[in-house]
């Protein structure tokens, strides 16, 4: 992300904020990670969730259920790292994952954010290039659908039906640059985090008619302040700021939103 970015005013003292533990620092890692092997007919229907495998025939999912699993992973987990060779592809079914390259050892750039629905892999697998970043797993149970890339490619020669949805989802990973871009360039601190948290309950979150919102998804303020490029201690005051203002409250399933009109009113116009 380059520098980390500097309070908003010069010499400003970040006050003590009365925020969750859980969002600075992990809690011990004593529930194992539920594994899980479905069947053939299972994995094809959960297949069938996305919007890739969605036009394919029963027969076809269940061919390539043969070459795909459901993993589980920690939270701060490598998935692939830069310039490995593209073996296999993910589809995520819970949590969040990143990719990003590390500058030096304390600090990485992010550059796309993932999560359910979402596919990771493809645009290299497609270019026929290596891995371009690390993907790293953003939430201890990030799950995903993982599937041979040599199986995906043979299924999208032999299938033509797949060539639009396979379009469609390299599309998405150049929108998950522009979507970056977006974030870091919003604006103030506040906007960037507002920017980022309005991206996510649209993406991942529910909406109420009442003005308030949930996204059901766990980040550290480390994991924002990478993404917004921001300090940590300007994270943990932006968020603070708006738990007294009664705009939100942090709890381990997510975060809810009491006033996400709010949160929407500081995007950059």
């Amino acid at each position: 992300m380059g520098k980390p970015g500097k309070l908003d005013r010069p010499g400003e003292v970040d006050n003590m904020l009365d925020l969750p533990r859980n969002l600075t620092w992990r809690r011990r890692r004593i529930t194992p990670l539920p594994k899980e092997e479905p069947g053939l007919t299972e994995l094809a229907r959960r297949m069938h969730r996305f919007d890739l495998f969605a036009p394919l025939p029963e027969a076809l999912c269940r061919q390539l259920a043969a070459s795909a699993r459901i993993e589980s992973f920690r939270a701060g987990e490598v998935l692939w790292h830069q310039g490995e060779p593209n073996r296999r592809v993910l589809f995520i079914e819970r949590g969040l994952a990143k990719t990003e390259r590390r500058i030096r050892k304390d600090l990485s750039r992010t550059y796309g954010l993932y999560g359910p629905g979402d596919s990771m892999g493809i645009y290299a697998l497609w270019t026929g290039m290596r891995y371009p970043t690390d993907a790293v797993a953003l939430n201890d149970g990030m799950t995903a659908l993982t599937l041979s890339a040599d199986a995906l490619v043979q299924a999208v020669h032999d299938q033509p039906l797949l060539s639009v949805p396979l379009m469609e989802e390299i599309g998405r990973f150049t929108e998950a640059f522009i979507r970056k871009i977006e974030i870091v360039s919003a604006g103030t601190v506040p906007q960037r985090i507002a920017s980022f948290m309005v991206m996510l309950v649209e993406r991942y979150g529910t909406q109420d008619g009442d003005g308030s919102a949930h996204l059901p998804i766990y980040l550290t303020l480390t994991h924002i302040g990478e993404i917004v490029d921001a300090r940590l201690e300007t994270v943990a005051r932006v968020l603070g700021d708006w738990k007294r203002q009664g705009w939100l409250v942090m709890e381990g399933d997510g975060f809810h939103f009491q006033r996400f009109d709010r949160i929407c009113a500081l995007l950059p116009e």
